[in-house]
């Protein structure tokens, strides 16, 4: 580690100790940070000089024997941060100290940038000390001159936020949603808003468009919104929509607190707003479905517990939501109303003080802690927050360390020790920012140095110092460019491949497929069996374990020191478990664990996945997505699937159901679907559903899909166009979910894009013309490039 940063990292772990604390003795502190003595003397009388730290006399309290030791706390120096807002309930400005605490609050129903800057002036002089971090939040975040004008005005950085973003952030760190890591804030105000935690990230998207849901299009000759679509959400849903429905029925202006109390009297204004929230609701069930949050939180001025939106909202949601997504989705109501995105700038702020990234380093090269995705490492969540969950990491990638989770090889091969404040402070930072480089190189191979400091924001000689050791440890190596650059080269690193074998296993229809990769992902034997599925699927589990361990011997790899198994199965698992749900659609993949039958045969762990999320990520690995970092993949073909990467990691939703968009309703009187329900996009896809184009022919069999997809390669034009409006049904079903998750490309895979582009054009045709303009923009829909073995090699690659 650089020897001039050392100083602020110790600094910056004092400071966090003694927020975490509120009150600490220096001796105490030292055990906390696992300091010399002698170097906390020294620290502490610098931050006290500076007024960071302030120092009490000893009182006696009769706890222990002996002289009492003097406490320190926070000086007045320590400053805060600030955050406001812009949105339509006015501007709103706050202050809080480095615990949390708000400290001032103002609020005006109007104004621009200098009455924003003088209602910030007047935070910070009530806030008193230094300004660590300003967080603005507009409506429309990127690109705002109104953040770069505070800049100019304050002199200083302004980090800028969507509001959407932030009310999920006050929730999370001040209101409902703490301790929760998946879930979707929704807005109901003169737009609707919405704002997603996703794993315990606040996610933006690809374009940073991600959270439009208000320009879901549900009514294709609905009102004309701003957007240029008619029948957006908002334009049924939305405040002013509501009110105006209201007023025509009333004769008379209404507001929004008026509305509600007449909600409670009036049956019309009642049924009015729960329309709303059923049109709302049925959104909401397409998101539970396919991105399968835990959390549903919603707010604004009609809004309110067990009111006639909330109740319409859960009731859309048991209807078209699968029933174990219904189960396990709770719709609540913000407890922060106007006040969310407010706060959520200050728990922004507050992630980007000393004392943050003091803890992010004492939680994170501690091992296992009851608080480490908290703000506190130690003692629990400052006041007045209830419990600070997970969120922005300063890190280089924004998913955060949670709750026992382990560490990396590299921070374990510097030796950083479990809970507690074993080893020295430079090795247990050293431990942390290894792990920020390997986690910066994990997935992209080979990478300039150059772009790891930016990536990482390290300082470049700190960057240059951890890539030789990490190369000296043998978790690094360095390695020629994947492609030319200009200007002077920057060296370039990649990890080093460890010595396993990654044993990949799937179920699929026509059978079962194993391949067996080494540590770079290169497959070095594979083998197919055909095998047919049951109304039990435990014995094409056994039938794959049987399989590969057939393959193992035959190679010699047997008795190999270590290997990797993962398993890819066409139902939805829950990422914690491993286990199929109770309520799953198909009876053969429910209420049993996947990984254990396999286990049992193969003698090793197995780690089990849903096959379109697997699919997803070596789609986005190896295939036509490579290189994305936000990216969703659809199966298409009779059994309909689909899969997200987000931030180039596969998102498998609270309870695994993410990517499940085969049972989004198409049509409430539709066909039979298997299961039970009537309309369900995939009973649109079935061979039964083009039997009319089938049985027109004197050869015609009974319907199938390899008999429709034979037809369309040889060129049956009538087959061919069926296929393309199936790709537009698929598009047009998956609309609400593409505008709200913003993935930067659409893979479309699965067996009806053999013949041809048909379905894939389909898609593309449907997304362009229905989902929000911000998020189709720079959206691209390209066909897989794995093809069957795509399941089979997203198993290899969730365990690299």
């Amino acid at each position: 580690m650089s020897g001039r940063r050392m100083p602020q990292v110790r600094r910056d772990l004092l400071l966090a100790a003694v927020r975490s604390a509120g009150r600490i003795s220096r001796a105490d502190l030292s055990r906390r940070t696992g300091m010399a003595r002698m170097t906390v003397d020294a620290l502490v009388t610098d931050l006290l000089a500076a007024g960071l730290l302030a120092e009490r006399q000893a009182v006696a309290d009769g706890s222990r024997a002996g002289r009492p030791a003097r406490s320190l706390t926070l000086g007045p120096a320590a400053g805060g941060v600030v955050g406001a807002v812009i949105g339509p309930e006015g501007v709103r400005v706050t202050a809080a100290d480095l615990t949390g605490a708000v400290r001032a609050e103002r609020h005006r129903v109007s104004g621009a940038a200098d009455v924003l800057a003088g209602l910030i002036a007047e935070c910070e002089a009530e806030l008193g000390g230094r300004v660590w971090s300003t967080v603005l939040g507009l409506p429309g975040a990127a690109g705002d001159p109104i953040g770069a004008e505070m800049r100019q005005r304050l002199g200083r950085p302004v980090i800028v936020r969507s509001l959407g973003d932030l009310r999920l952030l006050g929730e999370l760190g001040y209101g409902i949603a703490s301790g929760h890591t998946d879930v979707c804030h929704l807005r109901i105000d003169s737009g609707i808003t919405c704002g997603l935690l996703l794993g315990g990230v606040p996610y933006r998207g690809a374009s940073g468009a991600a959270g439009r849901i208000g320009h879901v299009q549900m009514d294709e000759i609905g009102p004309l919104c701003h957007c240029g679509h008619r029948g957006c959400l908002e334009t049924i849903a939305a405040v002013p929509a509501i009110l105006t429905a209201v007023e025509e029925t009333l004769g008379e202006p209404v507001g929004a607190g008026r509305a509600v109390e007449l909600s409670h009297a009036d049956a019309a204004v009642e049924r009015i707003l729960a329309d709303a929230g059923r049109v709302i609701g049925r959104v909401v069930a397409d998101l539970a479905n396919t991105i399968n949050p835990a959390l549903f939180v919603l707010d604004g001025p009609l809004v309110e517990p067990d009111g006639p939106i909330v109740a319409a909202v859960r009731e859309s949601l048991v209807r078209y939501a699968q029933p174990e997504v219904a189960a396990g989705t709770e719709v609540a109501v913000g407890l922060l109303g106007d006040r969310a995105g407010m706060l959520g700038a200050l728990w922004a702020g507050l992630r980007a003080t000393p004392v943050a990234r003091g803890d992010r380093t004492l939680a994170r090269s501690a091992g296992p802690s009851p608080s480490a995705a908290g703000f506190g490492a130690s003692t629990g969540p400052p006041p007045p927050m209830q419990s600070a969950g997970p969120g922005d990491s300063a890190g280089p990638s924004s998913f955060v360390t949670r709750p026992g989770a382990a560490l990396s090889p590299a921070a374990r091969s510097v030796g950083t020790a479990g809970p507690g404040p074993a080893g020295s402070l430079g090795t247990r930072e050293q431990a942390v920012r290894r792990e920020i480089i390997t986690e910066a190189l994990r997935g992209r191979g080979p990478t300039a140095r150059s772009d790891l400091v930016k990536i990482t924001r390290l300082p470049r000689a700190a960057v240059a110092e951890l890539l030789a050791g990490l190369c000296h440890d043998g978790i690094v190596e360095p390695c020629a460019p994947a492609e030319s650059r200009s200007g002077r080269p920057s060296p370039h690193f990649r990890l080093v491949a460890p010595r396993v074998l990654a044993l990949g296993m799937s179920l699929g229809g026509d059978g079962v497929r194993v391949r067996v990769a080494d540590g770079t992902g290169s497959v070095r034997y594979d083998g197919f069996r055909p095998a047919t599925l049951s109304t039990d699927a435990r014995p094409m589990l056994r039938e794959a374990a049987g399989l590969a361990l057939e393959l193992l011997d035959r190679h010699g790899d047997r008795a190999a020191p270590e290997i990797r198994a993962a398993l890819s199965v066409p139902a939805p698992v829950h990422p914690a478990t491993g286990q199929f749900g109770d309520r799953s659609v198909l009876t053969m993949f429910s209420g049993y664990s996947p990984g254990g039958e396999v286990s049992a045969v193969l003698g090793l762990p197995v780690r089990v996945a849903n096959n379109a999320q697997l699919a997803a990520l070596a789609e986005c690995r190896r295939g036509g997505g490579r290189g994305v970092r936000d990216m969703l993949y659809l199966s298409a073909d009779q059994y309909l699937g689909g899969g997200l990467v987000a931030g180039g990691r596969m998102y498998s939703g609270a309870i695994g159901y993410a990517g499940e968009v085969g049972h989004l309703t198409v049509r409430e009187m539709g066909p039979f679907c298997g299961c039970g329900r009537r309309g369900c996009l995939r009973a649109f896809l079935t061979p039964q559903y083009f039997a009319a184009l089938l049985d027109r022919r004197s050869d015609a069999g009974p319907p199938s899909e390899d008999r429709l997809l034979e037809l369309a390669a040889s060129g049956d034009r009538p087959i061919q166009r069926a296929l393309l409006d199936a790709g537009r049904l698929i598009g047009r079903s998956v609309a609400p979910l593409v505008s709200v998750f913003d993935p930067a490309v659409v893979v479309v895979g699965g067996r009806f894009t053999e013949p041809g582009t048909f379905v894939v054009d389909g898609v593309r045709e449907s997304l362009q013309r229905h989902c929000a303009p911000a998020v189709v923009a720079g959206l691209r829909v390209i066909p897989a490039a794995l093809g069957p073995d795509a399941e089979v090699l997203g198993a290899i690659e969730s365990l690299l």
